[in-house]
């Protein structure tokens, strides 16, 4: 219960900050102590659940964000196997910095909304620390028979919506490919590229055997065709 309590009390600082409060800004909100919340956010003490009610309301996120119930299984319509987990670790290969670009993807079902809902923490130092990640996304998990959507809103900056495109594998795989849209910062403008994406994480070495930089063949689709077609489904 510590461990846990020390957990939802750090991504209450990370979210927090992420929305520009003070911690006795929080605290008068959900009528606490500048105290309280210092204790709620070192883990020294439980939150009840009306309480994070409220610090979910007020931070405009879903309170399972605060737990990252990343342990539960996700169940889709189509009993997919790639979503036997409640995780996949994706990878993109950033051509304005020379280098691959790890995040984390987490969904589970949600029984309030009979959804399942999504969270994205975009480029991690460590896997192991998502709420570390230079962007933090919300959203939902809309599967099909052969492609999965994750729409996703940027609640570090409001204005992008990102849309993550994933190609359920033919064949029993722990990596599938797909696209990943949304809005650079450097510079501003729409951007897509493709996406690998793993039910495990993957060493530097095994990523280096993944094409992610674009293929001589997409290449030649983008100038013959003028679109962005994927030549990798495995």
């Amino acid at each position: 219960m510590e461990k846990l309590s020390k957990h939802v009390g750090n991504r209450i600082r990370t979210f927090r900050k992420v929305r520009g409060l003070s911690v006795e800004q929080l605290g008068e909100r959900i009528g606490k102590s500048k105290a309280t919340v210092y204790k709620y956010e070192s883990g020294l003490i439980p939150i009840d659940v009306d309480t994070i009610a409220k610090i979910s309301k007020i931070l405009k996120i879903e309170p399972a964000f605060l737990f990252d119930i990343s342990f539960i299984k996700c169940e889709t319509k189509h009993n997919i196997a790639f979503f036997d987990t409640g995780r996949i670790y994706t990878y993109y290969f950033d051509g304005r910095i020379k280098k691959v670009v790890r995040s984390l993807l987490t969904f589970h079902l949600s029984p309030q909304k009979d959804e399942i809902v999504a969270s994205f923490y975009m480029n991690l130092p460590d896997f192991s620390k998502p709420e570390h990640s230079r962007y933090i996304y919300s959203g939902a998990l809309s599967s099909h028979e052969t492609v999965s959507y994750f729409i996703l809103e940027n609640i570090t900056l409001p204005i992008e919506t990102l849309v993550i495109e994933m190609m359920h594998p033919f064949q029993t795989s722990v990596t599938t490919w797909g696209l990943f849209m949304g809005l650079s910062d450097q510079p501003l403008a729409p951007m897509a590229t493709k996406m690998l994406f793993s039910k495990i994480s993957l060493t530097n070495k095994e990523i280096d055997d993944y094409p992610l930089v674009f293929t001589k063949d997409e290449l030649r689709n983008i100038k013959d065709k003028n679109s962005l077609l994927l030549s990798i489904r495995e």
